[in-house]
């Protein structure tokens, strides 16, 4: 989305690759952090913290990835990009107190405090939903081909952003000053006006994911005049661009020919379409329920494990393999999409004019 909406390509690729890599390892070497205060003893604490903090490093080597990426770009503000940089500024925030957590000692004065509970939604709001509701804005055009009312967008982010800052920032202080979670009454009055200014962040939040529910409503109910025709409704850089919205089952008529890592920008640049007439029967998987049937009968087993209901258990195993036996012996695993019918649907998404 950063390379999309600022018109560049990601900043040092290969060094964001090399980063991600580097958060799946270390990611496995500080899930202690969360028990400090368990007495596994200093030297596992130790351990434990400074993998915490190194692993902000290539936390931190992403984050300017994005910046350098927005450095001089032609920025178009449209909702995707706000929940961006949104969850930039506020991620970046959760980290740096996630920095302050992985130090015991500090970890063992504000540990169940709601210092600790800001923290965690810092990195949790800021991280995962920004994200995923700036995904969502994105490739919502993509999946269902028709895009999302953009003022309602916009109106939701502002009130995700205001509202979230509202209800947690005060959470820091509290922590501080003492405040723990999980409490059934207000042990300290001095407490009370940052609570309210929480509650009222909470409510400005549920502003926003009502105007959610409100773009979500309009965009269907207007549809008609969103519709996707392109299938590029952003002047997207990357292949999932390059085809109809929704795309049909097969993705792509023809396999695209890619030289660059963003390789729809690239043949745009050069002029080269990645449309071509020629075209052949494609061979598809036939849509299947096993994964379905496996996956009820894989929660049956869960649940019977843990309340040690041995028959369900037993049962659901024997579902669970007789539905992938079922499934092995099949002979009807595969279709033919053929020419004629790849052509007719390039045809109805291009127009006459590639016909």
């Amino acid at each position: 989305m950063i390379a999309t909406f600022f018109c560049k390509g990601v900043f040092s690729y290969r060094s964001m690759v090399l980063a991600t890599l580097g958060i799946c390892i270390l990611s496995m070497m500080v899930w202690l952090h969360h028990f400090f205060t368990m007495g596994a003893g200093a030297n596992v604490n130790a351990v434990f913290g400074i993998m915490s903090s190194i692993i902000a490093v290539p936390t931190g080597v992403k984050i300017f990835n994005w910046l350098f990426t927005m450095y001089r770009g032609r920025v178009q503000f449209t909702t995707p990009v706000l929940y961006t940089v949104g969850f930039m500024v506020t991620f970046v925030i959760g980290g740096l107190t996630g920095v302050l957590l992985a130090v015991p000692p500090v970890d063992f004065v504000v540990h169940n405090s709601a210092f600790l509970v800001a923290h965690f939604h810092n990195v949790i709001i800021g991280g995962v939903v920004f994200g995923a509701l700036a995904g969502y804005n994105y490739w919502f055009p993509k999946v269902f081909g028709f895009t999302l009312d953009e003022r309602l967008g916009k109106a939701s982010f502002w009130c995700w952003l205001v509202g979230f800052w509202l209800a947690f920032t005060p959470l820091y202080v509290l922590g501080l000053m003492g405040m723990t979670r999980r409490l059934q009454h207000i042990a300290d009055p001095s407490w009370q006006p940052l609570l309210l200014v929480a509650e009222l962040g909470a409510v400005v939040i549920g502003a926003g994911i009502l105007c959610q529910i409100a773009q979500l409503y309009v965009s269907i109910r207007t549809r008609e005049r969103r519709l996707d025709l392109t299938g590029d409704p952003w002047n997207g850089r990357t292949l999932e661009w390059a085809t109809a919205s929704p795309p049909p089952a097969y993705n792509f008529a023809t396999l695209p020919q890619v030289q660059s890592i963003d390789a729809f920008w690239d043949m745009k640049r050069r002029g080269v379409s990645p449309i071509e007439t020629h075209y052949e029967t494609i061979e598809m998987p036939r849509n299947s329920p096993v994964g379905f049937v496996t996956a009820f009968f894989a929660v049956v087993i869960g649940f019977a494990l843990i309340w040690h209901i041995w028959w369900m258990a037993i049962l659901g195993l024997i579902g669970a393999a007789a539905t992938v036996l079922f499934f092995g012996w099949s002979d009807e695993r595969e279709q033919e999409i053929p020419v004629a019918e790849i052509e007719k649907l390039e045809q109805a998404r291009l127009g006459p004019r590639h016909a």
